[in-house]
C-alpha cells in the first residue's frame, strides 16, 4: 500500500490534470493496488459478515474525481482513495465499512456516516428505547480500547423530542455513528494489512448490527 500512498503524496503536490493525465497510468496501478486490498478484505470480513460475502471491490470505491462544480476549492482530485463496504452497495447510505487511505490520515470506520433524516431518527430512536443495549456495544472493552466517534457536525443541544435528562443524551447529538481508528503510515507497509482491517472491522460488527436494527426497515 506503500505505492498508493506514494502515488497520493506525489497528487498531492501536483493537483492538476496536466499532471494527473502524465501519471495515469501510476493511479490506475494505485487503484488497483488499494482495489486488490479491499478485495482480501471483503473475502475475510465476509465469513463474519454475510452483507459483505460477495462483494465486488471494484464497486466499492470511491472515485478520485472531485465535483468542484460549487465548491470552493478547484483542484480537480482527491488526496484520498476510500472504499466503502456495505449493504446494497457504497451509494445506499446504509451502515458499512469504510476503508481511507491518505497521506496523514489514513483510517478505518464502521457505522454510518451523513445518515439520511429518517434513518437518523430511526437510530436515535433505538438508542432511545434500548439504551442498554447501545452502551453494552460502546463500553465493551474492546471497542474502548480501538475506537471513538466522528464529532464532525455534533449537535449542541438535545434532538427536538429528547429529553436533556437521557443517560445517553450525548450519543443522540451525532449526526454521524462511525467508530474509528487511525492507520499510522507505518501499517501501510505490514503484509498483513487486510488481516488487521478485517480484526477491527469484526469488532465493529456488532455496532453496524444494532445500526442496522435500527434501520432495516426503512
Amino acid at each position: 500500500m506503500k505505492e498508493v500512498l506514494n502515488f497520493l503524496q506525489l497528487l498531492e503536490q501536483n493537483n492538476n490534470r496536466e499532471w494527473f493525465n502524465a501519471h495515469k497510468a501510476d493511479y490506475l496501478h494505485a487503484r488497483e493496488q488499494f482495489e486488490q486490498l479491499a478485495g482480501r478484505v471483503i473475502a475475510g470480513l465476509g465469513q463474519v459478515d454475510p452483507y459483505i460475502k460477495g462483494l465486488k471491490p471494484s464497486d466499492t470505491l470511491y472515485r478520485i474525481y472531485r465535483d468542484t462544480r460549487f465548491a470552493h476549492d478547484k483542484t480537480p482530485y482527491k488526496n484520498n482513495i476510500g472504499s466503502h463496504l456495505s449493504r446494497g452497495g457504497k451509494s445506499s447510505g446504509n451502515e458499512g465499512y469504510y476503508i481511507n487511505i491518505q497521506p496523514g490520515n489514513s483510517f478505518i470506520s464502521g457505522g454510518i456516516y451523513m445518515a439520511a433524516p429518517d434513518k437518523l431518527k430511526a437510530i436515535r430512536k433505538e438508542i432511545y428505547l434500548f439504551p442498554e443495549d447501545f452502551r453494552e456495544l460502546i463500553e465493551a472493552p474492546s471497542f474502548v480500547k480501538n475506537f471513538t466517534f466522528f464529532q464532525d457536525d455534533k449537535l449542541k443541544r438535545p434532538p427536538v423530542g429528547y429529553p436533556a435528562d437521557f443517560p445517553l443524551i450525548d450519543y443522540l447529538k451525532y449526526k454521524h455513528f462511525c467508530p474509528w481508528i487511525p492507520m499510522p503510515d507505518e501499517w501501510l507497509d505490514y503484509p498483513d494489512l487486510s488481516e488487521r482491517i478485517v480484526e477491527m472491522f469484526t469488532l465493529m460488527k456488532p455496532f453496524n448490527d444494532f445500526i442496522h436494527r435500527a434501520i432495516e426497515d426503512l
